[in-house]
């Protein structure tokens, strides 16, 4: 009996994860991979007690957006409340508000140099450097405005706008590592592309 209940929490648990996957597929249709993971065991019985899941990972890999080529888009949930009236009415799961999160965009070396129009920026842990005619320089970035801005001394490097991404409503910080620029905010709402209707027979 015990095997059978956690059995159909699993299930329950992977039914709003594939049904939150799709309607992301809905919003960025141009995405690679789109994963979901609830972090919530037993899922059915925290939902009863308190309406809540402890945690929500959604990302998307592979998405272009105005000429920038992101490898990957996240965010993480933190202590998410659910609509419990219309789960016990209509057995629908709808996401409402959280304690916090914190949402992702990885810009590969590559995409980076692309973006600056081959400017050969290297990107290593923590620091971002650039080479021209022989001298090694640090480039240091910041964000403001949405807009990525990048110096490095004298030299003249064109600022990069970030366009709005899914699952990223904001970008308010830049940080390099091994290979990626990681763009990031904090964000206190549910992203848009999971606030749709997600339907489904939690009873089964």
């Amino acid at each position: 009996m015990g095997a059978l209940l956690v059995a159909a929490d699993v299930a329950a648990r992977r039914a709003v994860e594939g049904q939150l996957e799709d309607n992301i597929r809905r919003e960025v249709p141009t995405a690679d991979r789109v994963r979901v993971h609830l972090d919530s065991f037993p899922f059915l019985g925290r939902l009863a007690l308190s309406g809540r899941v402890p945690q929500i990972r959604a990302s998307v890999d592979d998405v272009q957006v105005s000429q920038l080529r992101f490898s990957r888009v996240g965010v993480e949930l933190r202590n998410v409340k659910v609509d419990r009236s219309r789960l016990v009415a209509d057995r629908r799961l709808d996401l409402d508000t959280i304690d916090r999160g914190m949402a992702v965009a990885e810009l590969s070396q590559g995409a980076l140099r692309q973006a600056l129009g081959g400017l050969p920026v290297v990107l290593e842990d923590g620091r971002i450097g650039v080479t021209v005619r022989g001298v090694s320089l640090t480039v240091e970035a910041s964000i403001r405005d949405g807009v990525l801005r990048l110096s490095a001394g004298r030299l003249s490097i064109p600022p990069i706008t970030i366009p709005k991404l899914p699952l990223l409503p904001c970008v308010t910080d830049a940080e390099a590592g091994p290979g990626v620029l990681r763009l990031s905010c904090r964000v206190n709402e549910v992203p848009q592309e999971l606030l749709r209707r997600v339907n489904t027979e939690l009873s089964r």
